[in-house]
């Protein structure tokens, strides 16, 4: 009688020779290493573990999520807050799109030092830096999904320095909007980048990178010493590369548990939110604060565009054999600098949110927002006139209808002139005690619009409206 393992090794042979892809499997595990295996070439494989981390999270993520301005934030609350492993899932897309940054940028730096974008290897860096670009792209449009005033407000900054651009700019800004405000059909440009437009992007980059690797080689050592050393991949890179794989889903997993993705309240275009840029746009935006007016565009366009020139040409201008990063002072001074200011201008970016008298208070203010919005319950998103006949909540009163019902709508919903009453006792500064100063005063108490109407009510009156609201759920 035939074996189960003969069936499995004729079945083998019968889909390699269709296929090749048992040839091509083995001849990835024998490719020799240079100056064998180490922990320096696990980059390229935790780069592809990521990728491949953040298509699936993402495909689940996508189960639940609805890509429009009214139900966007509601779709990620309870994808956060109510789908079993819904947070755990979100937190390791979320740390995985900045652990993709932090890695490809730590995976260029060690390329550069070992000077193997050298001696054939130039289309394998130049593949590499584009990877980095729609990386950056990928974290941008993801950033609003969301729909938090985080996103909102960040992504609103975001495209207004793009429209800055000479000629360009404001083309620019009017497709990445769709129109000439941050809406719906914004949302679903970003979501369609994001879900399709830049993975495709991102995977045909990959398959090049890798053909233009095999065919070019490792580069190997900097040195020669180890140069007589050869690991074939399978196994001793391949099992550093596991274990960092592991190490890396083991960090993300911890952040995602420990630290949830934040998610704060939902957009209010109307609000007057302090807006700040995810952290890998940082150095940009503390560098626009040296550099006012018509100099923007050094910080926005000019240094951006200069930097990736030159990592672009880098491989072509560099022409020496020498690999060596001490016998290449200039370049490893040059990759230094760049890469400790930057991380300056982040801490220093963040230190100065904290110690600033003029934002300080508002930065804790949303913070403090986020913090409590994340911890809520969720409730389920609520639509027009069925508030008012929410068990509990009853019908508004008489003052209510009379009085505030123009600008907040009917049942408290909101509507273009007013923001939603709904859950307003909930939220920070908006207790109920808030709320009787907010009606004896709203101009003393800073409303960022103060109602127009001077109201002439009784205290029953206000009282019957504030315990209405706080119902309202």
């Amino acid at each position: 009688m035939v074996s189960i393992a003969a069936k499995a090794a004729k079945f083998r042979d019968w889909f390699d020779e269709r296929t090749g892809a048992w040839k091509t499997a083995c001849a990835a595990l024998d490719e020799p290493i240079r100056g064998g295996a180490r922990w320096t070439y696990v980059f390229g494989s935790g780069l592809a573990f990521l990728a491949g981390l953040q298509v699936l999270t993402g495909v689940a993520l996508l189960v639940y999520y609805v890509p429009s301005s009214d139900h966007a934030h509601a779709s990620v609350a309870f994808i956060q807050k109510a789908v079993p492993a819904g947070a755990l899932l979100r937190g390791l897309h979320h740390y995985g799109a900045s652990a993709m940054i932090v890695l490809i940028v730590a995976h260029l730096t060690q390329v550069f030092l070992f000077g193997a974008y050298k001696a054939k290897r130039e289309l394998v860096w130049v593949t590499g830096v584009v990877m980095l670009l729609v990386t950056l792209a990928f974290g941008f449009t993801g950033y609003l999904l969301p729909w938090d005033q985080a996103a909102y407000f960040g992504t609103k900054v975001g495209t207004s320095i793009a429209g800055e651009i000479p000629m360009i700019g404001e083309i620019q800004r009017r497709i990445m909007l769709g129109g000439t405000e941050l809406t719906t059909l914004t949302l679903s440009r970003f979501f369609t980048a994001h879900i399709l437009l830049f993975p495709l992007l991102l995977l045909l980059l990959i398959v090049t990178h890798v053909f233009l690797f095999q065919r070019a080689g490792a580069a190997g050592p900097f040195h020669h010493r180890d140069d007589h050393r050869v690991d074939s991949f399978y196994p001793k890179q391949m099992l550093k590369d596991a274990v960092f794989m592991l190490a890396l889903f083991a960090v993300l997993a911890v952040l995602a548990l420990k630290w949830p993705a934040e998610l704060g309240p939902q957009a209010d275009p109307a609000s007057d939110y302090l807006a700040r840029p995810p952290w890998y746009f940082l150095p940009l935006f503390q560098l626009l604060k040296y550099f006012p007016g018509k100099f923007s565009l050094i910080p926005t366009v000019l240094l951006p565009g200069a930097l990736f020139t030159l990592l672009f040409l880098l491989p072509f201008t560099d022409r020496r054999a020498e690999r060596h990063p001490l016998r290449r002072p200039i370049a490893t001074v040059m990759l230094t600098l760049i890469l400790a200011g930057a991380a300056g201008l982040i801490v220093l970016s963040k230190y100065e949110d904290r110690t600033s008298k003029e934002f300080s208070v508002k930065i804790r203010e949303q913070e403090e927002a986020t913090h409590a919005f994340l911890k809520a319950k969720f409730q389920p998103q609520v639509i027009g006139q069925v508030l008012a006949v929410m068990p509990g909540a009853g019908a508004p009163p008489a003052v209510f209808s009379e009085n505030c019902a123009a600008c907040h709508g009917d049942s408290g919903e909101g509507n273009d002139v007013g923001p939603s009453l709904t859950g307003i006792t909930e939220k920070p500064g908006r207790a109920p005690e808030d709320l009787f100063k907010i009606l004896n005063d709203s101009k003393v108490y800073g409303l960022k619009d103060p109602m127009p109407v001077s109201f002439d009510l009784s205290e029953d009156e206000k009282r019957q409206i504030v315990e209405w609201l706080k119902k309202l759920k």
